[in-house]
């Protein structure tokens, strides 16, 4: 592959998980990994660059495996990964090319100046506002309204056109379920409405751990004086602050002194305030102090809307039964979603077709993604499969009117199992194996018995549902 937006498709596709699977800082993460690119791809071999030999270096010797694995996780299997300099000429492998002007032109949409990246090196009270805010499909037209996020989006709209209006604004929600778009579309936002506004966006744990450097440093008036000067403060997962006296005690101050000031503070965590321990009891109050609003896990519709737009704006063609298999399948959260739809996208376009999706395509990205996450007819058959095979029966015998002791137990187990593991009705199950739901009924109450009262049976049906869970087991 030698088309540069797809490669750069790909390679922003794996940004984020790299720095998840890293658990580096943004600081350290930017450090390294800034203007990382793909120069070519093909099926046996992945060719990245770094700006400096440094670099090349230091991601080779340290982060060369991650990005290898992340890199497979993205197009579905596994390659050989080269890391270069561009302080290097690099010679392509035979029949590859490289438009190095288009690459240049690309790569300069994103590219700072000298001084920013110069400060982005050397200056411990980093700014990500700048950084972070280019991201252009974090904003309010992007974000997919349902039941279950209308009111959070309103709130945000809310202080996003009028900064202190709710304050402060406070959102929680399971991971992945929006906060950060959210806390994005407020700075595109107020950025064009009310653009002499200052406004500080931080991870909460690059909060603690620029508040660490600058004690250490001894710069910790400029540490206040960037915090406490804000006219828009916005901190994501602030559940991060739980147990951190010091953090807690300069928070608590910097809280202040903006509210006092009628500055607007927004807060995104991954749980209420209530609930967030050891938290200091003025600081909980402060956190209380006006809007709390959560966002619920989308409901199937929402889902599918969100599937239908992502794959839009990404160009991959997707079947209206597809997406609602997908949205069946995927019921976590958004993010869960965003990623099989950038796999998808990489693959499609490693394949030179944005209409090569298909189910086995969907499932297999869905297995790497989510290991767990069987499809449904899937879970039935390896039941049926795994339990035969533990109790010497065959599939026939199972669904069979048979009631020999080893043949009625096998099918109470996997009865018992297919209903824990899959959403489908008693009748339904029943109609697997010929039978009404009384019977399933029966059969669970006589599982859950054993399991009380018979030793080993937890541990028996524990070990078949694992292996009927483990895509690896056979």
């Amino acid at each position: 592959m030698d088309n540069l937006d797809d490669l750069m498709g790909i390679v922003n596709s794996m940004l984020p998980a790299l720095k998840e699977r890293l658990s580096l800082s943004n600081v350290s993460f930017n450090l390294w990994f800034e203007k990382f690119s793909l120069l070519s791809l093909d099926e046996e071999k992945a060719v990245f660059t770094t700006p400096s030999k440094m670099k090349c270096r230091i991601i080779n010797q340290k982060y060369i495996g991650a990005v290898k694995s992340v890199l497979a996780e993205t197009i579905g299997f596994e390659v050989e990964v080269e890391v270069v300099s561009n302080e290097d000429n690099y010679k392509f492998p035979l029949g590859l090319s490289y438009d190095t002007e288009r690459y240049n032109e690309l790569q300069s949409q994103n590219d700072d100046s000298s001084d920013d990246r110069a400060e982005k090196l050397t200056n411990l009270i980093k700014a990500d506002t700048e950084k972070s805010a280019v991201i252009e499909d974090y904003t309010f037209d992007n974000f997919i309204e349902g039941s279950s996020n209308k009111f959070t989006k309103a709130a945000c709209m809310a202080v996003a056109d009028e900064p202190g209006s709710y304050n402060p604004l406070f959102i929680y929600s399971q991971p992945g379920l929006g906060k950060t778009h959210l806390l994005y579309a407020i700075i595109h936002h107020i950025k064009k409405h009310h653009p002499k506004l200052k406004i500080v966006y931080k991870k909460c744990e690059d909060f603690v751990n620029e508040l660490i450097e600058a004690i250490n440093q001894g710069l910790t008036s400029t540490f206040k004086e960037r915090y406490r000067t804000a006219d828009v403060l916005l901190i994501d997962d602030v559940q991060f602050i739980a147990g951190k006296e010091s953090t807690q005690e300069e928070f608590f101050h910097t809280f202040s002194a903006l509210y006092e000031s009628d500055k607007q503070i927004i807060l995104t965590s991954d749980r209420p305030p209530k609930d967030i321990n050891p938290l200091e009891d003025r600081l909980r109050t402060r956190f209380e102090q006006d809007v709390i609003t959560d966002i619920a896990p989308p409901d199937l519709e929402l889902r599918v809307a969100i599937i239908k737009n992502k794959s839009e704006r990404l160009g991959v063609e997707i079947p209206q039964d597809l997406m609602f298999y997908m949205a069946d399948r995927l019921k976590e959260n958004v993010r869960q979603i965003e990623g099989v739809l950038k796999k998808l996208y990489a693959q499609c376009s490693f394949s030179g077709s944005k209409k090569a999706v298909t189910k086995e395509v969907i499932d297999n990205i869905i297995s790497v993604i989510d290991p767990g996450n069987i499809p449904m007819d899937v879970i039935i058959e390896r039941t049926i499969r795994i339990v035969g095979e533990y109790y010497s029966v065959t599939k026939e015998e199972l669904k069979s009117s048979k009631r020999t002791g080893n043949i009625s137990n096998a099918r109470h187990a996997a009865i018992y199992i297919i209903k824990k593991l899959t959403p489908l009705s008693l009748r339904d199950v029943g109609a697997i194996f010929g039978r009404d739901y009384t019977t399933v009924i029966a059969s669970i109450n006589k599982i859950d018995l054993l399991i009380k009262t018979k030793k080993n049976t937890d541990k028996e049906i524990s070990s078949l549902i694992r292996k009927v869970k483990d895509k690896n087991y056979f």
